[in-house]
């Protein structure tokens, strides 16, 4: 049997666009699949020039880069060059249109393709507050259209096995847990206009690099098979602000999870992270640690409790699951995606809604209780 092709309608032409649009024409068969496909039909931009200057570049692929497969096997032939979104939107040849625009754009362009008939795979922070998202939800479930927030660090390999480690209860009952995303990124460095430092665009760390820290809480705590509260609360947050522009420099929260565990998140642009515990869940047997990145994790630890608390892990063992080669990693959640979409689903299981809303509630709670422009704006939903 033929593998299932999903035709691609891709929004903005960024750097996340870009590499998103290569993952896509990687060979299937270098991260073991065989049933998907990938072509892209449309791609839209803000003049049709850019459009065509993105696609050129596409077709531009070295022999050595990963996207050479699919420019070769005829995934590019046709593809139409946008100078609108609504031009792809309106194609008939899209099947699903993948949004990669600044966040503050999320709800606009996920609504307008949705009301257009468009099934939508969206990049994180999915919407600027929990109002916007309920929106598009809505619209989703009434035109059974499949949503998806693009948390790609769920679909990759290391997810799976660590899945599977607490499936088995080898850990026992988590007692506290922590993530981080930090980068020593140097605003100082940037113009206030940038879009992580310029308010109008949801600039700061919170709500570009908090998916992160998010997505290991929801792996390791909220779908672990010892939790029972679907609803955990942000008991407190405090967010750093950065004078300049005012966005918040830093944010942490942390987090209850009903007769269980306290989560303590933390994102920051001042400081770089530390590289074998990004994520740790400290459970009765033994330590799981992520090593960094927090969004492309390939390594974990098991490590045992100190001499004075022991548990049943005695030795420290290192595991590691990497991206498949010559890809960057974005693959793995667009096979998700035309799975779900070819077996009639309007969202994956992987990624549900209700766990989106976990987080973007987590958001709105660290946003409005800050200080930072931030705090008193609002969405656009209903708009």
């Amino acid at each position: 049997m033929a593998p299932y092709n999903l035709h691609w309608g891709i929004i903005a032409t960024g750097s996340i666009s870009s590499e998103f649009s290569r993952d896509l024409l990687v060979d299937p068969s270098t991260r073991g699949v065989t049933d998907i496909s990938h072509s892209i039909a449309a791609v839209g931009s803000r003049s049709v020039q850019s459009a065509e200057r993105f696609i050129e570049g596409l077709k531009a692929a070295a022999p050595s880069d990963g996207w050479t497969w699919g420019v070769q096997k005829g995934k590019l032939d046709g593809v139409k060059a946008c100078g609108s979104y609504h031009d792809v939107y309106n194609d008939p040849n899209v099947d699903v249109v993948y949004v990669g625009t600044p966040p503050s754009a999320h709800h606009r362009n996920v609504k307008d393709a949705l009301l257009a008939g468009k099934h939508v795979l969206c990049e994180k922070p999915f919407t600027f507050d929990l109002e916007e998202l309920d929106e598009l939800l809505a619209i989703a479930k009434d035109k059974k259209l499949f949503l998806m927030e693009a948390v790609w660090t769920r679909f990759h390999p290391l997810a799976a096995e660590v899945a599977a480690l607490l499936e088995s209860g080898k850990l026992g009952k988590p007692q506290r847990f922590s993530a981080d995303f930090s980068m020593d990124w140097k605003p100082d460095s940037e113009p206030a206009s940038h879009r992580m430092l310029n308010p109008a665009l949801g600039g700061g760390s919170l709500l570009d690099m908090g998916p992160y820290p998010s997505v290991w809480a929801m792996l390791l705590v909220q779908r672990n098979p010892h939790n029972h509260d679907q609803d955990p609360q942000v008991v407190f947050s405090h967010q750093t602000v950065y004078e300049r522009t005012q966005v918040d420099l830093n944010s942490r929260w942390l987090v209850q999870w009903k007769d269980l565990c306290q989560g303590l998140l933390l994102s920051d642009l001042s400081a770089s992270g530390q590289r074998e515990a990004t994520a740790v869940l400290q459970c009765e047997e033994g330590d799981l640690v992520i090593h960094y990145p927090p969004y492309k994790a390939e390594t974990f630890s098991i490590i045992p409790r100190p001499d004075r608390f022991a548990g049943a892990i005695k030795e420290k063992t290192t595991h590691h699951h990497p991206i498949a080669q010559g890809n960057n990693g974005l693959s793995y959640e667009a096979d998700e995606v035309a799975r779900c979409l070819r077996q009639g689903k309007v969202e994956s299981e992987k990624m549900p809604w209700a766990e989106s809303r976990i987080v973007q509630g987590w958001f709105d709670v660290v946003r409005t209780q800050g200080s930072t422009p931030l705090a008193t704006i609002k969405g656009t939903a209903g708009q």
